[in-house]
């Protein structure tokens, strides 16, 4: 009996052996961890300011151009307000392919919304003059927007945004906008 207990025992031992050799080369496979999806990234809110701030702006140059073009101007200033028009609504369209490139949304935000109130009511005024009257209120506005586009340019939009398609039509726009204050400061010194 003691031969019989000791083989049960070592045929145990030798079978626990072969089953922690088994384990160790081949060890359980653990449960996959439970991840959390990774949110898409969001554009900036910067981004979006600026884009949808040009969007306004250049909606409202394009109008304004249009309200020109109706109005009894000198040859220059029909050139100037048709060369507003073909660079605006050029800028326009880049501002939109860049919003869907980027997936930034083209959003109306409070200080949008106020300045496409204020630029309405600047059109509003302006249709109400015609002739030597509008043109000159035209080329002021243009001076007085002109200047206040660039000065939001460096002061807000280009340090907020973070894109670089963005950051890279801020700056052309803003070369554009330069362009466009300065023929305007030309034409009304004609006057």
């Amino acid at each position: 009996m003691i031969v019989t207990n000791y083989l049960s025992a070592f045929a145990t031992g030798i079978a626990l052996a072969v089953v922690g050799v088994a384990t160790a080369q081949n060890p359980p496979t653990p449960a996959p961890e439970k991840t959390a999806a990774t949110p898409a990234p969001q554009p900036a809110a910067g981004d979006a300011a600026a884009l949808s701030t040009l969007r306004a702006v250049n909606k409202h140059e394009i109008a304004a151009a249009e309200l020109a073009q109706s109005k009894k101007v000198d040859a220059a200033t029909m050139d100037y307000a048709k060369m507003l028009q073909k660079d605006h609504t050029a800028n326009l369209e880049k501002v939109e392919s860049i919003s869907k490139l980027t997936k930034t949304p083209l959003a109306e935000s409070p200080d949008v919304k106020t300045l496409e109130e204020k630029k309405k009511a600047e059109r509003d005024t302006l249709a109400k003059l015609d002739g030597t009257s509008f043109q000159t209120a035209y080329l002021d506005a243009m001076i007085a927007g002109h200047a206040d586009v660039l000065s939001q340019l460096d002061t807000k939009l280009l340090p907020g945004a973070t894109d670089a398609a963005v950051q890279q039509h801020l700056r052309a726009t803003r070369e554009s906008v330069n362009r466009h204050l300065t023929k305007a400061k030309e034409l009304r010194g004609k006057q």
